[in-house]
């Protein structure tokens, strides 16, 4: 019970920000393979 307060006390500022830069990266990603799909039907 302790350690589980103590994750969701102390780390929750940690796990926001972690979770946020997953899902920005996660966008990024999905972008830039949209860019490569688009050039590679462009050169076909």
């Amino acid at each position: 019970m302790m350690g589980y307060n103590y994750m969701m006390g102390g780390n929750i500022g940690i796990m926001f920000i972690f979770s946020w830069l997953i899902y920005v990266l996660v966008i990024i990603l999905l972008v830039l393979c949209i860019i490569a799909l688009r050039k590679y039907i462009n050169k076909m």
